[in-house]
């Protein structure tokens, strides 16, 4: 079986970078497409209630050129560390990371999932949660978690 649609997840970590090369790696040798997706999670809603003062009305708009700015950043790196040409990028905004991973898998069909995982386990797993569980619970084609 052959691997297509590879979807690689990344947030331009160290472990990220190393689930890219695996993917551009099975890309490589299946002749499959890589894409790489990265999600910026919501901005923080404010009240003017609850802080006492207002928000100036570009912080949303900052908030977002910065959001696509790291997204730019994330898509050059894993350019660079593909062996493969990238078939596409995508940066979901406004998501949690597993929901908007999901979001990519579906619009590109994608046949294998590849992420990172630092492997949280006890208290810090239910603290922080796992997106690559959470992932992998969702998910209707195969995922690799790069460790």
């Amino acid at each position: 079986m052959g691997y297509k649609t590879i979807l690689v997840a990344s947030d331009g970590s160290t472990l990220a970078k190393r689930a890219v090369e695996h993917a551009s790696e099975i890309a490589k040798l299946t002749g499959g497409q890589l894409s790489v997706v990265t999600v910026s999670n919501p901005p923080p809603t404010f009240s003017a209630a609850e802080i006492g003062w207002s928000v100036p009305g570009n912080v949303y708009e900052q908030i977002a050129a910065a959001d696509k700015a790291t997204a730019e950043q994330i898509f050059a790196q894993a350019k660079s560390a593909s062996a493969v040409a990238l078939a596409s990028t995508l940066h979901i905004r406004n998501d949690s990371p597993a929901a908007g991973i999901m979001e990519a898998a579906q619009t590109l069909g994608a046949d294998l999932i590849v992420m990172g995982s630092h492997g949280h386990s006890g208290l810090n797993k239910l603290l922080l949660g796992s997106q690559a569980t959470k992932v992998l619970a969702l998910a209707t084609c195969p995922v690799l978690i790069v460790k």
